[in-house]
């Protein structure tokens, strides 16, 4: 449901020579922490076929958002920082490699005059996305657009009832960075809100109705569990 108030919005929101400095600051970024960037992938098969270095991390340019996946430097040892050339601050008791790739973004970024945000997402991810605009902001969009709507078959009286809608995703902690929670801060308080990662409900937003996948399996494999149980209703 995002695409299309997201690009709308990024369209209108950027020149062309705006969209060429982001990308410039991006390779700059790259440049100066000596990364090795590598195309998305799922975790796992970056680590068969890339390995655990921390300079070694994914870059995903969707066009409105471009996100670094530092999946191997989020909580660096001491003999990995020592083969570093640049110091890395200490975030919640880690050394993780996108605090200071992000300090560091906010001052080309600002320089540059791009109004693109930083922002920490899910368990190792870097988001650099549009100033302003979040997933609230574009499934609020989204709600109030009856040609959108029509084409998931809902109509404009459908969203206020809590019971024609669900938000899916694994990431709502509050504490951990959490990006998902956002999807349901969209929507009324009552929408259930599935979680499909092991997270403790104590940290999740307060006043919202999401709950933890209780089945065997979690995260996309938990998705389609949930998926094939209801299919089997």
């Amino acid at each position: 449901m995002r695409d299309e108030p997201f690009y709308s919005i990024y369209e209108a929101t950027f020149t062309p020579e705006m969209k060429e400095a982001w990308r410039e600051v991006i390779e700059q970024l790259v440049r100066e922490f000596v990364l090795r960037a590598h195309p998305a992938q799922p975790k796992i098969d970056f680590w068969d076929t890339i390995g655990r270095d921390p300079l070694d991390i994914m870059l995903d340019d969707r066009g409105p958002q471009i996100t670094m996946e530092v999946v191997n430097g989020t909580d660096l040892t001491d003999e990995q920082l020592s083969k570093l050339s640049y110091p890395v601050p200490i975030t919640h008791g880690k050394r993780d490699l996108r605090t200071a790739i992000k300090e560091r973004s906010i001052k080309l970024l600002k320089e540059a005059g791009v109004p693109i945000t930083p922002r920490f997402g899910g368990n190792f991810a870097l988001d650099f996305a549009v100033e302003g605009v979040s997933k609230t902001t574009s499934i609020k969009s989204v709600l109030m657009k009856p040609e959108v709507l029509s084409t998931i078959g809902l109509k404009l009286e459908d969203v206020q009832n809590p019971a024609e809608l669900e938000v899916w995703g694994d990431k709502y902690s509050v504490l951990h960075g959490g990006t998902d929670r956002h999807m349901s801060e969209a929507l009324p308080p009552e929408v259930r809100s599935i979680d499909f990662r092991e997270e403790d409900p104590s940290e999740f937003p307060e006043g919202y109705n999401i709950v933890v996948w209780g089945g065997e399996k979690h995260l996309h494999y938990g998705l389609l569990e949930y998926l094939r149980s209801r299919h089997e209703q």
